[in-house]
């Protein structure tokens, strides 16, 4: 059978999941693609927090809520939700990861990591639409608004990725947060196969026109 393609959208995106349901159609083997908490019609987290790593549990749930729970994935992982794509392939579950925007913004120190942390903290504390509830028609919590703090601390991030094996392909857009001139050494991290594909957008047709779901999983 071929492997289930779980797809975890950026955070942040008003369009959430729609935006790669193309990928359903050109996928052979099953689709399993789902709005992070606060997009769209999905309700906001229990406790009303987030952090970027929780696009990593969600993803887990909804391979088990599909069947899929002992079966590793093509992950898809847009933009922020990079990050959780590589903790899944860190624990063993995924059958390779496909990173559109997703290999980091520029090195930090873990100082700065800090700091941006505490930052977005104080950003939605400061922020009356972002601590109250959203309304019905709202296609993003307003904390969301803020963005996340930055993960990209490098020797976490070289370590997490030296675990990862399974074949990984960035695709790249103009939009992209990562310095070109760390593309390739970011991708000698990973211990597979990994390729970089440059792209004109990150729409699903840019993804499905690059052949990034034919690289050999």
């Amino acid at each position: 059978m071929t492997a289930p393609l779980l797809v975890l959208h950026a955070w942040g995106d008003p369009l959430a999941s729609t935006r790669w349901a193309a990928l359903a159609g050109v996928w052979d083997g099953p689709f399993v693609a789902f709005d992070l908490p606060g997009h769209r019609g999905a309700s906001i987290p229990t406790g009303g927090t987030y952090a970027q790593a929780d696009a990593a549990l969600y993803g887990d749930r909804a391979l088990r809520a599909a069947g899929f729970g002992g079966v590793p994935a093509v992950i898809v992982g847009d933009s922020s939700a990079g990050y959780g794509a590589e903790l899944l392939a860190a624990a063993g579950r995924a059958a390779a990861l496909v990173l559109v925007d997703g290999l980091g913004d520029a090195w930090r120190s873990a100082d700065e990591v800090v700091t941006d942390g505490i930052r977005w903290c104080t950003a939605v504390a400061g922020d009356p639409a972002a601590l109250a509830p959203p309304p019905p028609d709202a296609d993003v919590d307003p904390r969301l608004a803020h963005l996340f703090p930055s993960v990209w601390e490098r020797s976490f991030t070289d370590a997490r990725r030296r675990s990862i094996a399974v074949p990984v392909v960035a695709i790249e857009t103009p939009a992209s947060p990562t310095p070109r001139e760390q593309r390739d050494d970011r991708l000698k991290s990973f211990s597979g196969p990994a390729v970089c594909v440059e792209v004109a957008d990150r729409t699903a047709e840019a993804v499905i026109a690059s052949g990034a779901l034919n690289f050999p999983f």
